[in-house]
This record gives C-alpha cells, structure tokens and sequence, in this order.
C-alpha cells in the first residue's frame, strides 16, 4: 500500500513548484479561446489548468497547496497510453471553461468547479482499452462495474485521490454541497460514455423541438451538462486542421494497440482497430464527424449560441478529411488536405 501510495501521491517539490508557476499576459489570452493548442507547453499543462479553475470559479475558490496537489497527483496518476492520457485530460478541462465562461450566470459556482474537476479527472487511470473489450474478456473492472466500466472507475479513482491526505479541495464545503458536488462530478463523468450520447442528444433534440427545454429543470439541467461533457471530449475535431489530424493519429494508435491484441487472441478486430485497414481512417473520420460529432455541436449551438464556434470549427474538419478522401483515398493525409489555419 506505501509502495502504492508513493507512485500515485505527487511530491512537495511538484505541488510547491506548481504553486510558484504562472503563466505569459500572452498565453492567459491564448487560452481564452476555443482551438487553443496546448500541446507545445506540455510543462505548463497544470498551470493551464489552475489558472482556469481560478479565472472561472474566483481567485479564493480553493486553497492554493490543495489545488495544487490534486491537480499534480492527478496527473500522476493518467498513464502512458497514446490518446486517454494526461494531455487529453487537459484539453478537455480547456474545453469546458471556454464554454463556461461564454455562458456566464447559468451554472453556479459548484456546477462549474464540479465540471472542471470532472474533466481533468474524466479518464482517470485509463488504461487504453474500450469498455467491450474489459467485458469481452472479463477484465475485473468489468466485473466491479456492469455499465459504463472505465467511467465509474474513473470516478472511484476521482474520489480516491480528493480522499488522500492534503488533497480535499472541497473540504471546506458543507456535508450537503460537498454531497451535491460529488454527484455532479459523478453524472458529469458518467457522461462521458460515447454509448450513453446518442440517447441524451436525442432526448434534447425532442425537447428542443417541442420547445420544453428547461434549464431549471434538473433533469434537463443534467441532460444539458451531458452534452457539454461530450462536446468538450471530443473538442480534438475542432482544433485548427494539423492538430485535428495529429491527435487523430495518437486515437487509432491506442485502437490499434487494442486490435493487435485481440488478433493475438483470435479475434478479428473492427476495421477501426485493425492497422492493416489504414485507408479506411478518412472515410472512418467522415462517418464520425457526420454521425458523432457535428450533430453533437449543433445542439450545444442550439442551446449555448455562445459556444457556436466549435461548430463551426468541427464543420470545417469534416470539410477537410472530404477533400483528403477525395483527392487520395490513401494517400499522405497532410498533402492531401489544406491547413483550416
């Protein structure tokens, strides 16, 4: 349990140095936008994130040592997997307080420190595999938790860091917000689970249209925070169109990993999984961006007018992997398509 605790606890020369960072008047403005790459600052990706927590939530919203040790044990504990991992964490985070702070007075103060939390945290301890794989093949965590696997564990790990010692950063909150709080991380990071998308859109799409959504309604409420979650974790395909393709890269790279392995087993993989079907990836992407992802930032445009941008942006990659599909079904992705920067 020591030996445990010391690989997954950061240390004080981590959380102290991460108290005495700050950030460029340049880059506190870059980061106010919404296809902001924060790849080339990869030492600055926890500072990034405090510096949102505080811009969005209020300077004396946490007790600076607290958040900086959850902030850096939280780090330490995403792994090495190409995609699921600490980087994605935080541009997910970036996602939502560029939304958050584009709809100003309609989530309280524990809404948004909930949600933030809930992105840095929502892939927490992801080990790079899909859920029906750890059920195919009844991986423990399947067995621990029948639905929405990883996202629970991701939860359970969310919890299990706010329990260690100096890490609490709600601990100031009474027993019935610091309850609330935690369930709105809960809900937030169940959200997360692509499966669970297409039923919540469709349920805002109806209530759109019969022009019954309300915000003040807490199912509603719920159902609305669903798909911000969703916009913000797959806020890769509204970045400007290299770094759009780069992380696609690092995507089918953990896929693959996953496909490799079942072929190991005997199994043959979904063409999304399977490396030998690289050409695939453009139409792949085009299915994506049409079935997934552009339907998902219409309806937070719909509901948030002030977060349109990622439609927009999102609209525009799709336009791209079309002209890379069909000037080179399989040919070099970056030749075959021009720069949306």
């Amino acid at each position: 349990m020591e030996k445990l605790a010391y690989h997954s606890i950061c240390t004080p020369e981590e959380w102290q140095g991460l108290m005495r960072a700050s950030l460029s008047k340049a880059l506190c403005k870059e980061i106010d936008t919404f296809q902001f790459d924060i790849s080339p600052y990869e030492d600055s990706w926890a500072t990034f994130f405090v510096h949102m927590v505080l811009n969005c939530c209020g300077k004396n919203s946490f007790e600076l040592d607290k958040l900086c040790r959850f902030t850096m044990s939280v780090k330490k504990n995403y792994r090495r997997v190409p995609y699921h991992n600490w980087k994605h964490a935080v541009s997910v985070a970036h996602c939502m307080y560029n939304i958050l702070q584009r709809v100003q007075g309609t989530f309280s103060e524990l809404e948004r420190k909930g949600l933030l939390v809930a992105c840095l945290c929502h892939d927490l301890d992801h080990r790079g595999y899909t859920n029906s794989y750890l059920h195919k093949f009844d991986h423990p965590l399947a067995a621990l938790y029948s639905t929405s696997t990883m996202e629970q564990h991701h939860f359970s790990q969310t919890v299990a860091i706010l329990q260690l010692e100096g890490h609490n950063i709600f601990s100031n909150l009474n027993a019935d917000d610091y309850e609330q709080l935690l369930e709105i991380i809960r809900k937030a990071i169940i959200a997360t689970d692509l499966a669970l998308y297409f039923g919540n859109r469709k349920q805002l799409s109806d209530l759109q249209d019969a022009g019954a959504l309300d915000i003040n309604n807490q199912t509603h409420r719920d159902r609305v925070i669903g798909i911000m979650m969703t916009s913000c974790d797959l806020c890769s395909v509204t970045k400007f169109w290299p770094v759009c393709k780069i992380t696609t890269n690092d995507i089918y790279a953990e896929f693959w990993g996953e496909g490799d392995d079942l072929k190991k087993m005997g199994v043959q993989p979904i063409p999304m999984m399977d490396r030998e079907k690289i050409e695939e990836i453009p139409s792949g992407q085009i299915f994506f961006f049409s079935s997934v992802a552009v339907p998902c930032y219409r309806t937070l445009a719909d509901i948030f007018p002030t977060a349109s941008q990622l439609l927009k942006y999102a609209r525009e990659n799709l336009t791209l992997w079309e002209k890379v599909k069909q000037a080179s079904d399989g040919s070099d992705l970056d030749q075959a398509a021009p720069s949306n920067k």
